[in-house]
């Protein structure tokens, strides 16, 4: 899918995350708050990502999604959208994939320029936006449904599948799915631990392109399997950086997990079919010892479908079963 990767880079440009402003990363909130035993009650009050106060009137059925990353946390709440953007995405990732045939979802355009004759036709009770396109075209989204905008939430899943529990009103649920995917990663980074000293790099593979990513579930030592980068990795403060293949050579991790930025599996296997005749992709330590392996591309989005796939496959990847 060719335009992922432009929705990616132009999504972190619009917060920081890949240019040079970008900050410390968002700590993942793991605390659990408090469940009102009201959670359920409507109608309800909600701050949205811009500080706007939305009323819901009752629980909506109908939502409309026009942000790809935030898939993942309605399916998991198994509250589907009734149209989406970029709906070609649940043919692309393998978090998405097995929804496609589940949902009828109507595909309303891209997140840039959504079909906005299409949304009145279909009548949703909600649209949910990226705060970041409000100014483009919120206020006539307005005209169409109940409008809440949210963030990017880089590095911190939890935060929007709770986000999300209290739109829907499924705190509690919100809260059973993030305990038992963060109770994968903290087995996971104990069944790591023969793996201390060995270092790891996360590469998106574009068309002669090659982006050493930070991905925080594979990194993060604190809320993540805690994997060592190489000591001249990229900045662990931004998102990602383009490198040549020259600047993956002197970064030379000992594993090495890949993955197609465009979001393509077929594209995957031929990047890898043409670098088998490269002769510094051959002197990589990861390559030679045979430690390369593939990563859904979900996980540029970092939902919490794409971290509990991405942990599995690192556990099946390099722990002998």
């Amino acid at each position: 899918m060719k335009k992922l990767l432009g929705l990616i880079v132009s999504l972190a440009l619009m917060t920081g995350i890949l240019a040079g402003c970008a900050s410390t990363p968002v700590e993942n909130n793991t605390s659990t708050p408090e469940i009102s035993s009201m959670e359920a009650a409507w109608p309800r009050v909600y701050t949205d990502a811009l500080g706007r106060e939305v009323v819901l009137e009752k629980k909506p059925e109908k939502p409309a999604l026009l942000f790809f990353r935030n898939f993942e946390h309605l399916f998991l709440l198994g509250e589907p959208p009734v149209a989406a953007t970029e709906i070609d995405m649940l043919s692309e990732w393998a978090t998405l994939t097995p929804y496609k045939e589940k949902y009828d979802i109507a595909d309303i355009g891209s997140m840039g320029a959504p079909n906005v004759e299409k949304l009145l036709e279909i009548e949703p009770d909600l649209i949910i936006m990226y705060s970041g396109q409000y100014e483009n075209y919120g206020a006539e989204m307005e005209k169409i449904a109940t409008v809440i905008t949210v963030d990017s939430n880089e590095n911190n899943w939890q935060g929007a599948l709770r986000e999300y529990g209290k739109i829907f009103g499924k705190e509690e649920q919100a809260e059973n799915e993030i305990k038992k995917i963060e109770n994968l990663i903290t087995t996971s980074k104990q069944n790591l631990e023969a793996y201390s000293d060995k270092t790891f790099g996360v590469i998106m593979l574009g068309d002669k392109q090659f982006w050493a990513f930070t991905t925080q579930f594979v990194f993060n030592p604190d809320n993540g399997l805690g994997l060592n980068p190489p000591n001249n990795y990229v900045d662990m403060t931004i998102k990602g950086k383009e490198i040549s293949l020259e600047g993956l050579a002197a970064m030379n991790p000992d594993y090495m997990f890949v993955a197609d930025i465009s979001g393509s599996s077929g594209k995957l296997e031929n990047y890898l079919k043409d670098l088998k005749s490269n002769s510094v992709w051959n002197s990589l330590n990861a390559v030679k010892s045979g430690n390369v392996y593939a990563l859904d591309s979900s996980i540029a989005a970092g939902g919490p479908l794409g971290v509990e796939l991405g942990v599995r496959t690192i556990i099946e990847s390099i722990i002998p079963q």
